[in-house]
């Protein structure tokens, strides 16, 4: 179960090396074995086999090897097991091997004791999972447990039911051990298994509860927080701080699949497939990018991605980049799942993800939520499917507006040279690049730019954008060679624009009269050195339709974050309901010594349309260079279509520091 290093013969698990492990958990079930626990209505109950649970496993292990050099990961399978020509009731596997609950908690309990801060560990389950009767532990008000069915449940023994592999978890992520669930199972309630294949035994509504299940939450304390509502619908699980991916939605089934003979999970057959090709191409894929290519390949079921969505796939970093857009091709036509309510103007471009291949798509046509690029030669035709159809934007375009920056004389016209080439690069549009003078009054919509005593750049925009006179907070503009002073600074004018522009779009949503209610306030919880108190927000519908939420954060570090929800599908609030959550301000470093920060909350409705919004977010300014794409080909035309009704409602937060003698916290307050 860990990566490479000294394996102690007295040890059945793993050795110690100083540098993070990994350790890996897999469990699949085919054979599930008969008992005597009953259904209410006094028949035996029994789960039926399936084909491609052990073979999920095997392929997961096999690829953590070869990939990732984790020697021994840790496998309890239930294979079912021929003898002459009947299978065996029991499975091939030895019985300390068998996905018993036992067993499992007996795996989990391990890692809890021997993992540390910054191990990882990686944890898969393929098999049937139901929903169950709830027990005296469980979280209040359901009716039923989601539950992954344990090889022996129909035994009277323990299944593993979804809030209790919550609290498991949780104890790891407390621990600070970087932690990855990957489920392909589902639980719907009545569904029915039929010769296609599903993971969902049938019609499972009504089964007793025995002491046995009482006993096996009886020590696992469930504590209130704030879950997400599509994750606690169906797993009943809170991923904040790990990663969780799912292979169906709660209404949905997660359906087996056969390729060359051998039977696998659909969801996990996609899955390995995607990270070989990934891996091929050297491509850098994160969870979020993964899930996306995944729901290419699978049909009847949604993948779903919680969590710490942005990491990288068996790995501990969080690469900020433009969220990769999965796009789709109609003959030689490229059509981009983002439009006007995103804030792409005509011009804009987009290369490949990753930028392994010069190739780069200019958009041509703009719809409200969908623009497009057509007449792709055959080669962009051919990188497009070697790079599974992902784009990343490379430059923004500045549709009618002007890019104004003033520059002090001092700088000395080979930096101005360079500086404009610089954004050529990265903005399409008019640009206005001039020395400062008097003519221009402190108020005026312009950068401008100044050399500091230590030969770094002071980079100042409009109050109207940053909020406040003087240089931008947390940027330094540094370097001895002044073309890469001049990128440096055309790098954050680039994203500050960008930033202006996704902030102007509260401008263009629709003026209506909003069709909810909406309710933000602070704890009375004071913060601490490094964030606000929390503060609640509340979402009430009250028109007569569905409507459809996202929540982001515009910082004062002009960075643009989903907020809320962790997936990139918004909630959906049925008319009459209410949708909350709880969340904090943080405090970058960069901006600590500052006594005040002001945040805008930003509450994108919908009606009609479900949109992804992931592709505004953008990294603090002093990140902003991991954005950098430059263009390779010239850009093309294109018009305007059809309006989209939406709804913006911003909410501004005020966080400032407070001291009380030696304690210094900060609180946070909404504006107006």
């Amino acid at each position: 179960m860990h990566s490479r290093g000294q394996r102690d013969p007295q040890q059945s698990i793993m050795s110690f090396p100083t540098s993070p492990r990994r350790f890996a958990l897999l469990v699949g079930i085919d054979l599930y074995l008969a008992g005597s626990r009953q259904c209410g209505n006094g028949k035996l109950l029994s789960l039926s086999e399936l084909r491609g649970c052990a073979n999920d496993v095997q392929a997961v292990a096999e690829f953590l090897r070869s990939e990732f050099q984790l020697d021994d990961p840790r496998i309890l399978c239930s294979s079912r097991n021929r003898s002459g020509f009947a299978y065996s009731t029991e499975p091939k596997e030895p019985p300390d091997r068998w996905p018993t609950f036992a067993n499992i908690k007996r795996e989990f309990d391990t890692v809890a004791e021997h993992a540390r801060a910054g191990d990882l560990f990686f944890f898969q389950f393929s098999g049937h999972g139901a929903r169950l009767r709830p027990t005296s532990k469980s979280p209040p008000g359901r009716s039923t447990d989601p539950s992954l069915m344990t090889m022996d449940f129909c035994c009277g023994k323990p299944a593993v039911r979804g809030w209790q592999l919550n609290q498991w978890l949780k104890k790891l992520n407390e621990k600070k051990i970087r932690t990855i669930v990957i489920l392909d199972s589902c639980h719907s309630g009545g569904a029915f298994r039929t010769g296609g294949g599903f993971r969902t035994p049938e019609g499972w509504t009504n089964i007793p509860a025995l002491p046995v299940d009482e006993e096996a939450v009886a020590e696992t304390a469930v504590k209130s927080g704030n879950r997400n509502a599509e994750l606690e619908m169906s797993w009943s699980i809170n991923p904040d701080g790990f990663t969780l991916m799912a292979a169906c939605e709660s209404h949905e089934r997660a359906a087996e699949t056969t390729v060359d003979g051998i039977s696998h999970g659909a969801f996990t057959h996609a899955l390995l497939e995607c990270l070989k090709q990934n891996r091929q191409n050297q491509a850098v894929v994160t969870y979020r990018n993964l899930r996306d290519q995944i729901v290419k390949q699978v049909q009847g079921q949604t993948p779903r991605v919680y969590g710490r969505d942005r990491l990288v796939f068996f790995g501990d970093k969080e690469p900020f980049s433009a969220t990769p857009l999965v796009v789709r091709l109609e003959g030689r036509k490229l059509f981009l799942p983002i439009g006007k309510v995103h804030g792409v103007r005509e011009g804009s471009e987009f290369t490949l993800y990753p930028p392994t291949t010069h190739a780069t798509f200019s958009v041509a046509q703009v719809d409200d939520f969908e623009c497009s690029a057509p007449d792709l030669s055959d080669d962009e035709i051919e990188a497009l499917q070697r790079h599974n159809y992902q784009i990343v934007p490379c430059r923004w375009s500045l549709g009618d507006d002007l890019l104004q920056v003033l520059i002090q004389p001092s700088l000395g016209s080979g930096f101005r040279k360079a500086l404009n080439a610089a954004l050529q690069d990265r903005v399409v549009g008019t640009i206005e690049i001039t020395e400062s003078n008097d003519s221009h009054e402190p108020g005026s919509a312009v950068f401008s730019m100044s050399k500091r005593d230590d030969g770094g750049i002071d980079l100042a925009g409009p109050v109207s954008l940053t909020g406040y006179d003087g240089p931008v907070r947390g940027l330094d503009i540094t370097d001895a060679n002044i073309d890469q002073l001049a990128a440096k600074s055309a790098v954050a004018l680039a994203h500050l624009t960008r930033f202006g522009q996704i902030r102007s779009l509260s401008g263009k949503a629709s003026q209506q009269l909003t069709p909810f209610e909406l309710a933000l306030k602070p704890t009375r919880k004071v913060g601490s050195c490094s964030r606000g108190q929390g503060i609640d927000f509340v979402f009430r519908n009250t028109s007569k339709s569905q409507l459809h939420i996202t929540v982001l954060v515009l910082s004062s570090a002009f960075h643009v974050k989903q907020l809320y929800p962790s997936e990139d599908f918004p909630v959906s609030v049925d008319p009459g309901c209410k949708d909350r959550f709880t969340f904090h301000i943080t405090i970058p470093d960069p901006l600590n010594s500052h006594g005040e920060q002001q945040d805008t909350i930003r509450s994108i409705v919908t009606r009609g349309r479900q949109l992804s919004w992931k592709s505004l977010e953008l990294p603090d300014i002093w990140n902003a260079d991991q954005l950098d794409y430059k263009r390779s080909i010239p850009r093309r035309g294109a018009k305007l279509l059809h309006d989209f009704t939406w709804w913006i409602e911003d909410n501004v937060v005020l966080t400032t520091k407070q001291s009380e003698g030696d304690k210094i916290y900060w609180m946070s307050d909404l504006v107006g």
